[in-house]
């Protein structure tokens, strides 16, 4: 994790402390274990609760269980497992849950502070090169992209990566992904989306993604992913013959 986004997730922690806990959170009535299910999500501190201790809320919250003043209560410990790739349920679910909060009539400082965060977390992920972020990227992505406002922010970022890693998942990203994104015009995810694709091949098929990819294969040329960035190149060569693309 990076020190950018420690900082917006203590920031989150700071934004959203006056969501006090409710240890009688409301339920479905067809849940008899209730009682217990509360009594277990607050045995422990907010920033001591694990992934599993949140796993069960994540999913059902404001749907069966609690209403959004309990997940705004719970949203900075659950943001903070998402950044440490640690993430209760799924990132998208997670996410979506602004949705089913009415986040968009937030308060303005609480829609900045998760704007923030999620631009921090796109930052950390791109630049993260172990093999939990290579594994959880296209999740990733493919949330941020849907729930952060601008697009175009998130490809400037990847644009601004020179680390290792950012490569790295660029030429998985475009040989793993290839046939959803040229040929089906989407983006994976656990919702595939349609919003965006065409930016997103825009800007893989750009003169500068292409000066980069192959600039980059020289740089990593005896890492063992150097063969991807070769492939992800003569796919981008390839994609741009093929089409009317107008590079920029």
């Amino acid at each position: 994790m990076t020190e950018r986004l420690k900082n917006n997730t203590e920031k989150l922690y700071e934004t959203f402390e006056k969501y006090h806990s409710n240890s009688a959170m409301n339920g479905s009535p067809n849940y008899d274990d209730l009682d217990k299910w509360n009594k277990k999500l607050f045995s422990k501190p907010l920033r001591e609760l694990d992934e599993d201790d949140l796993s069960h809320f994540t999913g059902k919250a404001m749907t069966t269980w609690g209403n959004a003043n309990d997940y705004k209560h719970f949203l900075p410990r659950i943001f903070e497992l998402t950044a440490e790739l640690r993430t209760p349920y799924e990132i998208w679910i997670a996410f979506d849950k602004l949705t089913l909060a009415e986040f968009q009539n937030w308060a303005e400082e609480e829609q900045k502070v998760i704007h923030e965060f999620m631009i921090a977390l796109w930052e950390s992920i791109v630049n993260d090169n172990s093999r939990k972020a290579e594994f959880e990227f296209k999740d990733y992505f493919s949330a941020i992209a849907h729930f952060y406002p601008k697009f175009s922010d998130l490809l400037d970022v990847w644009t601004q990566s020179e680390s290792k890693a950012g490569i790295k998942h660029l030429a998985e990203f475009i040989v793993d992904e290839q046939t959803t994104l040229f040929d089906r015009k989407k983006i994976s995810g656990f919702h595939d989306q349609k919003e965006n694709v065409e930016e997103l091949i825009n800007w893989i098929l750009s003169d500068k993604t292409l000066n980069k990819i192959q600039q980059k294969y020289f740089e990593f040329e005896t890492e063992s992913f150097a063969e991807k960035i070769s492939w992800a190149e003569q796919i981008i060569t390839n994609k741009r013959k093929s089409t009317a693309h107008n590079n920029v």
